[in-house]
């Protein structure tokens, strides 16, 4: 019984014994952790105060004593890139970054320090989300708009770059500088030169003995030549000879009885003529954001051999710009006005008022989408003579996107788009939904600088009542289908003659329009060419 009560009093004792050793062990890593993040502390506050002595060397050893006993220290980390900056380690300061966003990537003061550092080495795609991170946070952190301007301007992102540049908030002078002539730049890409010559004079008048005085000089001085040959008017005028082989717009041979007549009536169908167009603009209202233009245009066509189809016509047009950013995609809001008005044959034919809002979004350097929504109310003056149904007076309606793939700077382009068109005409016979197809594309030569374009419209017309004269045989029994193709085949070529910017042009059209009723089945083809002048 008393060795029983003996060795279990051993058990007890040892117990204790191993208790003890487990606290003791317990407070003494507490005490030794506790105590690192502590002493690396005192070895920051050292490392600060010999980098502000400009003493880099013991700075960094005094930071890497603490990152011994605090490996994941980010004052530590932080200041440790600074100080690898001042003795012109950059790649070890930008591997201590890294390293230190890793750990604490919402940092802004690493993301704003390994920002600048991939900036300064020109590793640009590396320093725009970083520093686009910070902007978000803090927009007013010293220099930021202009890093954030410098790198828009550089992907051609003119207003972005505008709208950083004006935002920034410069350090120094040198910064001051750099971004007034940076705004400059943007301003000049935007074609406002008087704009950008006065961020110019302002960036100049900071430091006039900088190294950047004499570029600034110089763009400054394009730039005058510029504002001097911009002008508010300009024009543009077009002459040329063209063929057209059914000027009248004859119905195809068929057996139908009106088709028939309508050929014996009109034999000669083709003619050989002269083209001549004027357009006369003036910009009223330019500023960054708003542009403002009033135009006029005239064109009047000659047929040698038909002049009762001569077409003179008179289209004045107002028309206002905005252009703005939506997540930083640029996009213009534009609405035209305008009136055309018609003759055909020296008599007044068809006079239209027309209202065309569009939004384009340049959604990347290769894509531009355009929305057009368009309303026409139309009137034709010789209507009144015809019967009810025949009546072509009405509105039309329109709306579509169209899509360009760009390449080159525009250069070349594919062109694809959509539009549904109604004509709400007072005539029953001319009343339909229409749905357009549009493709077209541009490949510009590498030598010359020629364009060849084509362009196609594919036009679906359904009447949407039962024509009440055709067919002759069964009138009242047929909904009219059209289905219209045109084709646009072009060559051009810009020159220049004793400083004057010309256009060299041969087009091709042919128009093919099917229709189930044979008097509006016909073909045509013009071949156009033409010199125009730029003034």
């Amino acid at each position: 019984m008393e060795d029983r009560m003996r060795q279990r009093g051993v058990v007890i004792f040892t117990g204790y014994l191993w208790l003890y050793a487990a606290i003791w062990l317990m407070a003494t890593y507490s005490m030794a952790s506790a105590q690192a993040p502590t002493e690396a502390v005192v070895y920051v506050d050292r490392a600060l105060l010999a980098y502000e002595a400009q003493q880099y060397e013991q700075a960094l050893h005094e930071l890497q004593e603490a990152l011994r006993l605090d490996p994941d220290n980010l004052e530590a980390l932080y200041y440790q890139g600074l100080v690898y900056v001042a003795l012109g380690r950059l790649p070890d300061a930008q591997a201590i970054w890294e390293r230190a966003l890793t750990l604490h990537p919402n940092d802004l003061d690493i993301a704003y320090q390994l920002g600048t550092l991939y900036f300064g080495q020109r590793q640009y795609d590396q320093a725009a989300p970083l520093l686009q991170q910070v902007y978000a946070a803090e927009p007013r952190r010293l220099n930021l708009g202009y890093y954030l301007g410098f790198l828009a301007y550089r992907e051609k992102q003119y207003r972005r770059a505008l709208e950083y540049l004006r935002a920034n908030v410069p350090s120094d002078e040198n910064y001051a500088q750099l971004t007034r002539f940076y705004a400059g730049l943007a301003l000049g890409a935007l074609g406002l030169p008087h704009e950008a010559r006065a961020e110019i004079e302002e960036a100049l008048q900071l430091q006039p003995l900088s190294p950047l005085t004499i570029p600034a000089q110089r763009f400054g001085e394009a730039l005058t030549r510029a504002a001097e040959r911009e002008r508010r008017f300009r024009g543009e005028l077009r002459v040329g000879l063209f063929y057209d082989s059914n000027v009248p717009v004859v119905p195809n041979a068929s057996s139908d009885l009106v088709a028939v007549i309508l050929r014996q009536d009109q034999k000669r169908r083709g003619s050989e003529g002269e083209l001549g167009a004027l357009t006369l603009a003036y910009t009223w209202l330019k500023t960054l954001d708003w542009e403002g233009t009033v135009s006029y245009r005239f064109l009047q066509t000659y047929n040698n051999r038909l002049p009762n189809f001569n077409v003179q016509d008179h289209t004045p047009t107002l028309g206002i710009t905005y252009r703005g950013l939506l997540r930083d995609m640029p996009y213009f809001a534009r609405l035209q006005l305008a009136y055309d008005f018609i003759t055909l044959g020296d008599r007044k034919f068809t006079q239209r008022w027309i209202l065309n809002p569009s939004l384009s979004l340049y959604e990347d350097a290769g894509n531009l989408t355009t929305l057009v929504v368009g309303l026409q109310v139309k009137d034709f003056f010789d209507d009144h003579n015809l019967a009810a149904e025949e009546v072509r007076d009405g509105i039309n309606y329109s709306v579509g996107p169209v899509h360009f793939l760009l390449f080159e700077e525009g250069r070349h382009y594919i062109k694809t788009g959509y539009q549904f068109d109604y004509d709400a005409t007072e005539g029953d016979n001319w009343r339909y939904a229409g749905h357009h197809f549009l493709f077209g594309a541009q490949y510009t030569l590498p030598w010359g600088g020629v364009r060849l374009r084509y362009d196609l419209d594919f036009h679906l017309r359904f009447h949407t009542h039962r024509h009440s004269l055709l067919p002759v045989t069964a009138p009242g029994t047929v909904h009219r289908r059209d289905r219209e193709a045109i084709h646009l085949f072009s060559i051009a070529k810009d020159v220049e003659w004793r400083a004057q910017p010309l256009t060299i042009a041969l087009e091709y059209l042919i128009d093919d329009n099917y229709s189930n009723l044979d008097a509006y089945d016909y073909d045509r083809q013009v071949v156009t060419t033409s010199l125009t002048w730029r003034f």
